[in-house]
């Protein structure tokens, strides 16, 4: 009897435990919005390429590009990956349509397509996203990296990189700014509105027929 009483207590504790566990692991990313540069190239510079960051963006149309400069890699991992929200339209988009990444360093060029479909929640930020492109290499030898990431149509998308989790300084520069839990929200639900339309006219559309 003792013993189960003790189970009892001890059990949601684990639990809690665990939770925040895992909310500081998947959501140890460094939170930044994309500001695309409507005169020349949208370009970030990440000072230290191995801390995590999560650069949120949006493509309008296709053949936009953003690009990454990233540093400080040598001898380090390279970790980037590219998530999608898990909502319309973008969790409808037909796998062609995805980015393109491209990279480059001193050991060559590589170019990417979309390498999976993933499902992936987001506790922190209460986001259900998919992960459609994955890069991991433990050990990259050149110092510096360019990615860039080319639209082949209009998504939001998020673009993933380093696995450090360093929150006490500040590592991207460039066309980005620090992005708020209200601004994530903003960004992941700004189609809900647009969705809720199109069905109450669909609606609307049979009920005359």
């Amino acid at each position: 009897m003792v013993q189960i009483i003790i189970i009892k207590k001890i059990v949601p504790i684990l639990s809690f435990l665990i939770f925040i566990f895992n909310v500081n692991l998947v959501s140890g990313h460094q939170p930044f919005e994309i500001m695309p540069d409507l005169v020349s190239e949208t370009s970030i510079d990440l000072s230290d390429a191995t801390v995590s960051h999560a650069f949120y963006g949006e493509f309008f149309s296709e053949n936009e590009e953003v690009i990454f400069n990233l540093n400080n890699l040598s001898g380090s991992q390279l970790d980037i990956s590219i998530l999608i929200p898990d909502k319309q339209p973008e969790n409808e988009t037909s796998k062609d349509l995805f980015p393109e990444i491209y990279l480059r360093s001193e050991s060559g060029d590589q170019v990417f397509f979309s390498n999976q479909r993933s499902d992936f929640y987001e506790p922190f930020s209460r986001m259900n996203l998919v992960r459609i492109f994955d890069y991991k290499k433990d050990k990259f030898f050149d110092n510096e990296a360019v990615v860039k990431i080319k639209s082949n149509a209009a998504m939001r998308y998020v673009f993933s990189v380093g696995y450090k989790e360093i929150f006490s300084k500040r590592y991207a520069y460039g066309d980005t700014k620090q992005f708020n839990s209200n601004a994530q929200q903003l960004w992941y639900t700004k189609t809900d509105i647009y969705t809720q339309n199109s069905n109450i006219e669909k609606e609307n559309q049979s009920g005359k027929e």
